[in-house]
């Protein structure tokens, strides 16, 4: 269980660091090239776009790789009952 819990603290860091970045350059961006207030919200526009395309697409690979982490527990705990059964019929026989 530990190594699951290293990889959804790896994964939240990975995504709170994208999301920091994509701030801080859209607030570096805008404070570095002024542009007419029309093509600022068009920029702002995108880039929110962009992130939230982002964030869909980071989501996804979470839940492929929860997933997974989900069938193989189920596959380990299946397995070990199969283990412990077999154990139990031996041991009265």
């Amino acid at each position: 269980m530990d190594n699951n819990d290293q990889e959804k603290s790896v994964m939240l860091s990975v995504l709170a660091g994208i999301g920091i970045g994509v701030l801080v350059g859209a607030v570096a961006g805008l404070l570095l090239a002024p542009k007419p207030g029309s093509e600022t919200r068009e920029n702002i526009s995108q880039t929110l776009s962009d992130l939230g395309n982002k964030i869909t697409d980071l989501s996804q690979q979470v839940a492929t790789r929860v997933k997974s982490a989900v069938e193989s527990g189920k596959q380990a705990v299946q397995e070990k009952i199969e283990k412990a059964t077999g154990d139990e019929g031996e041991a009265s026989a």
